[in-house]
């Protein structure tokens, strides 16, 4: 009898999930551009309440300004090769919620989670970066808007029905913002039918959530789950087989 060993490594086990989600862009459209009655926001990451969870992580982008955290992901895009479009010229706003009015988890306006007590506070500021050009900043504490309209201008569909945009959130007083993780609970709002800023159509709310210092790990197995997020059925199983698969094959011979 013969045994064959075969070690291979399972790199997507070891991964953090994150890795795969803090570049990549929103998508978003009508279930139907002629009459829509709602957004469509592509996604398969709930949390345990329902509500759609997106992963980013708070960074220096600027180079020449060392210790100014903000970030400009994920992005917000309609794709029309998955007929998710919006109808030209319909605004599209982001508005922030009180997340202590929708979620089972969610405890405030800035929701952050605390390393040291494994728990989400009302604590933090962060601002939403004026996308319009013709209005203030969204400036947010852990309980209230502090300044700024809420919702911000996100974008405008084009011609095609297409919009592509990043908005900026700022992770304000860097100096003194603890490391941890800080999330927002948001919804996409329309102007559709009215073209007026009028909002005539919401989504769902859903949860963006930035690493700010944490190791990878820590954030995906106790910040994440903090807003309610559970891993997916794929990847606890790969998890649960570890980074090494031992696979045996024997092969007898007759005599």
């Amino acid at each position: 009898m013969k045994i064959y060993v075969l070690f291979s490594t399972i790199v997507l086990a070891t991964m953090s999930t994150h890795l795969f989600a803090q570049h990549s862009d929103i998508e978003f459209g009508y279930d139907d551009v002629s009459n829509p009655a709602s957004f469509i926001i592509e996604s398969d990451n709930f949390t345990s309440d329902n509500f759609l969870l997106f992963e980013s992580e708070m960074e220096e982008r600027d180079p020449f300004d060392a210790g100014n955290f903000s970030s400009d992901e994920p992005g917000f895009t309609t794709n029309d090769a998955e007929d998710l479009l919006v109808n030209a010229g319909d605004q599209v706003f982001l508005e922030v919620l009180d997340a202590s009015q929708y979620s089972d988890f969610g405890v405030g306006f800035v929701n952050y989670y605390n390393p040291t007590t494994n728990s989400l506070e009302a604590l933090g500021r962060l601002a939403i970066n004026d996308n319009s050009d013709s209005t203030a900043d969204l400036v947010l504490n852990g309980a209230s808007v502090e300044s700024g309209p809420n919702p911000q201008f996100l974008g405008l569909g084009d011609d095609d029905g297409d919009i592509h945009d990043h908005v900026v959130i700022d992770l304000l007083d860097d100096a003194t913002a603890p490391e941890g993780a800080y999330g927002l609970l948001l919804q996409l709002r329309s102007d559709f039918a009215t073209g007026d800023g009028d909002f005539d159509l919401d989504s769902d709310p859903f949860w963006i959530v930035w690493n700010h210092g944490m190791d990878d790990s820590d954030f995906d197995s106790l910040a994440l789950p903090a807003f309610g997020a559970v891993p997916e059925p794929s990847s606890a199983c790969m998890l649960g087989l570890g980074v090494v698969t031992l696979v045996i094959r024997r092969r007898r011979r007759i005599a």
